[in-house]
């Protein structure tokens, strides 16, 4: 009996740790889902292009993030001078300023700015190499330059 509890408990612990495996080294898909609704939902088309490549900010964006989830970044939360990771790591909040990099848009510069401009909405002392990296500053951030744009999605998508 000591023995059958031995190896399932072994098997957990195996089990257990191939599965902490998958999930940090494997990245997740790349694969754009099937357009389910058929053309039927209109597909936005931003009136700007920041970068000026003939391609809308919009269609910017999200194939700068496609393109940056088919690097396959292995997730590591580590600090970085200069802001951006170059050693294919990366986090969540990457995928924003890759894609909105590749649009025209330096996310470092940009909440730097916002925390300049409203030192008192943010909880943490400034640091320009990882502020744009925090989820909580990106809601502020967001939440000061996208309220309008935000609104009119839904306003848009109710209709």
């Amino acid at each position: 009996m000591k023995k059958i509890i031995l190896f399932a408990a072994a098997l957990f612990t195996a089990a257990a740790v191939t599965t902490c495996a998958a999930i940090y080294y494997l990245p997740p898909s790349d694969k754009r889902l099937e357009d389910r609704y058929g053309g039927t939902v209109e597909t936005y088309k931003s009136s700007f292009d920041c970068d000026k490549d003939g391609i809308d900010d919009q269609t910017d964006i999200l194939n700068g993030a496609l393109a940056y989830i088919k690097t396959r970044p292995k997730y590591k939360s580590i600090y970085y001078d200069g802001g951006f990771p170059d050693d294919n790591h990366g986090v969540c909040t990457d995928v924003i300023g890759f894609a909105m990099l590749s649009a025209g848009y330096n996310l470092i510069e940009l909440v730097n700015q916002d925390i300049m401009a409203h030192p008192d909405d943010y909880e943490d002392k400034p640091d320009k190499n990882i502020d744009f990296r925090r989820v909580r500053n990106l809601n502020v951030y967001f939440s000061h330059t996208a309220g309008d744009i935000i609104g009119h999605y839904r306003v848009s998508y109710l209709r």
